[in-house]
């Protein structure tokens, strides 16, 4: 397990910048390598997080000992951005819940070594859960509305929001974010989020949200029929 020293005066670049590994061709099915940075003390666990393209859960575990919000200066701060590949066949899309991982293996060009790109996710709250197994995706919706389910209006009042909206429209403080991509599971999408600091938490209905950075990315490399499997594969 590789581990690489990087000295951070300051992080210039603040939000998530996702990756695309080469997969091995020994048959090896981990990808990237760990680091370590020592971070400007005006960085929290959840800039550098972001940062590395790394989820709330993913840094809080590679790092018990420091404090999330104020790091002490000069602490060595690992950077899990190592990844075990979810079970093959390696197509399409492919999250595990419990990596809280996104994995997308676009087509390989002939002559070409096959690549993968993994995100973040945040996955489903306690009583709320994603759908396991195959499908594919249906759309992509730039600026997405929202009409909110009549389940999750319930649940918000018994949480005392009574001022909940039934509907937001497009915009910033929609919590679809600004792409939202359909799967074939009932109302179940790939999308944004106007929280980004909870990506990698248990904070959805069903949904998967990436960082607004991370849509952006995914969005333009997939359409309709790209196939998607989720599975829950502890490792």
């Amino acid at each position: 397990m590789k581990s690489v020293l990087f000295i951070a005066a300051m992080l210039a670049q603040p939000i998530a910048i996702a990756e695309k590994f080469d997969i091995p061709i020994d048959g090896s099915t981990v990808v990237g390598e760990l680091r370590v940075i020592t971070p400007d003390a005006e960085n929290t666990l959840l800039d550098i997080a972001r940062r590395f393209d790394l989820g709330h859960h993913e840094i809080v575990l590679a790092n018990p000992t420091l404090d999330i919000w104020a790091p002490k200066p000069g602490s060595r701060v690992t950077i899990p951005t190592q990844f075990i590949l979810p079970p093959k066949p390696w197509k399409g899309i492919i999250v595990n819940i419990s990596q809280r991982r996104l994995f997308y293996f676009p087509p390989t060009k002939k002559g070409k070594v096959a690549q993968v790109i993994t995100l973040p996710l945040s996955i489903a709250r306690e009583g709320w859960s994603t759908p396991l197994g195959k499908t594919k995706i249906v759309a992509k919706h730039k600026d997405p509305g929202w009409f909110v389910p009549k389940s999750i209006q319930q649940e918000k009042l018994e949480e005392g929001e009574i001022d909940f909206p039934e509907y937001f429209p497009p915009g910033p403080d929609n919590p679809m974010g600004m792409l939202a991509i359909q799967t074939g599971f009932k109302s179940i999408f790939i999308h944004g989020t106007n929280r980004p600091w909870g990506v990698g938490m248990r904070t959805s209905h069903g949904c998967l949200h990436l960082y607004p950075e991370d849509a952006e990315t995914l969005f333009p490399l997939i359409s309709a029929g790209v196939p998607l499997r989720v599975i829950d594969q502890p490792f």
